[in-house]
């Protein structure tokens, strides 16, 4: 080697030496001046602050105005507004949806690595947008939520939304072995669950109705022990007594028919009569409502289907059940293995209502 190339080569140790130091060891001029062109974390976070941003997954900014847009929509789900909302509730309504919003980011830089293997057709992305669409009363509506999201238009909510179908896709595609049910398992759900799928005895019902309010006892069933011996004698038919007596209006119109009553389903007082009757047995009885001359005219036995009949529905419970808990696993091993691209600004989520 050439007194030269040996000279060459010790400048560039020392140097490669001193970048070292100076970017990863210590604070020296080089890396200060790149802090001060990128600018330094403080003032990230102030800018952050300042412009409403929440989180940012990858770098890329999610807003607080999309979080309580988020917020919004569960609201609306269980029929509330932000007014109907405490502070310590709107925290963890936050808190909530920015979990969510940070996942399916982490989840969109996946599948972007992905895209050619989930294809997502222009039928499904329209049929998507139709139905984004159909929750917003205008388009002036429509045009508000997309800002709230930080979409520029149109164009960008049909790739958001496309994107949005992909992560299904990947999704399903990622979890579908840890989903899928065989037909063991579904017979050993369908054994266990066997009261629950059983289908549970139940009455048709019709009757004569006096309100306890306006009628005395001894008046009420002078009334319908009337009618109960025109109907025993068959001087009268059950359906123009009720026409004439009845005071429920609902069910006098249709000859006082109740429809099919389960045991559960009505108040107890008038159920646990009603199921000690005789079919085609007319009674009366008492109830906290009032006097009823009941008869009931047909019945139906508790019946469980076999696991043929129900085995596809049992297959669907499981899968459903075993998707929610597949996916959130999946999402939690997103976040372990990119710890690093998700930055989350707890103090802003402290701040007053977006608008």
């Amino acid at each position: 080697m050439s007194s030269k190339f040996v000279i060459r080569l010790g400048i560039w140790c020392v140097l490669m030496l001193y970048l070292l130091c100076d970017l990863v060891l210590f604070d020296g001029p080089l890396k200060n001046q790149v802090y001060r062109m990128k600018g330094s974390p403080a003032e990230d976070l102030g800018n952050d602050l300042e412009r409403g941003i929440v989180a940012r997954v990858f770098a890329k900014p999610v807003y607080l105005s999309q979080v309580d847009y988020g917020v919004d929509d569960l609201l609306w789900r269980s029929g509330r507004k932000r007014k109907d909302v405490g502070e310590n509730e709107r925290l963890a309504l936050r808190k909530s949806v920015l979990r969510e919003l940070c996942d399916h980011s982490l989840l969109r830089e996946k599948v972007a690595l992905n895209d050619k293997e989930f294809p997502v057709s222009e039928a499904e992305i329209q049929a998507a947008m139709l139905r984004f669409a159909s929750r917003f009363s205008n388009p002036p509506e429509l045009a508000t939520a997309m800002q709230n999201f930080g979409f520029e238009g149109e164009k960008e909510l049909r790739s958001r939304i496309a994107a949005r179908l992909q992560q299904n896709k990947y999704l399903d595609h990622h979890i579908a072995r840890g989903i899928a049910v065989t037909d063991e398992e579904a017979l050993a759900w369908y054994t266990a669950h066997s009261k629950s799928l059983t289908t549970p005895a139940c009455r048709r019902v019709r009757h004569i109705f006096l309100a306890a309010l306006g009628h005395s006892d001894e008046n009420a069933q002078r009334s319908l022990k009337e009618a109960l011996d025109f109907i025993q004698s068959k001087t009268n038919d059950f359906i123009s007594l009720c026409s004439k007596l009845s005071e429920d209006e609902r069910s006098k119109k249709v000859g006082g028919d109740l429809g099919w009553l389960s045991q559960h389903r009505s108040p107890d007082d008038f159920t646990d009569a009603v199921f000690a009757l005789a079919l085609h047995q007319p009674t009366i009885i008492k109830t906290k409502l009032g006097w009823h001359l009941v008869e009931v005219t047909d019945s139906k036995p508790a019946k469980l289907g076999s696991f043929e009949k129900l085995k596809s529905e049992v297959i669907v419970a499981l899968e459903t059940s075993r998707r929610k808990d597949a996916i959130a696993e999946y999402r939690k091993n997103l976040h372990r293995q990119h710890p690093d691209k998700v930055l989350i600004h707890e103090s802003l989520l402290k701040a007053p209502w977006s608008n």
